[in-house]
């Protein structure tokens, strides 16, 4: 990767706010990105942990990808329509609130 934390965390502007990923609050985040629930959008903020973690992951799944070679498989079985799924759950119920 070759990045060290500190030339990672200058390329973003860090304000104090709660991260998403780990959870803790009152520290200094960043934006990196959005999520759309129900219509509506909500910023996801990520503390400088987690920033170079997942700029840490994200290297290693683009490294995975290039050095793997594909295997040979058939083609996947094509999806089960839903109502063949076993559940416990009703099907009918509303999306989860997102608070």
């Amino acid at each position: 990767m070759g990045l060290k934390p500190a030339e990672l965390w200058s390329r973003f502007d860090w304000q104090g706010g709660n991260c998403f990923r780990c959870e803790r609050t009152g520290l200094p985040v960043t934006e990196i990105g959005d999520i759309t629930v129900a219509g509506e959008t909500f910023a996801l903020q990520s503390c400088q942990w987690c920033v170079f973690r997942l700029e840490q992951l994200h290297y290693t799944m683009s490294e995975r990808a290039v050095r793997r070679p594909r295997p040979r498989t058939p083609a996947p079985a094509p999806p089960r329509p839903i109502t063949q799924w076993p559940t416990s759950a009703p099907l009918d119920r509303p999306p989860a609130h997102v608070a």
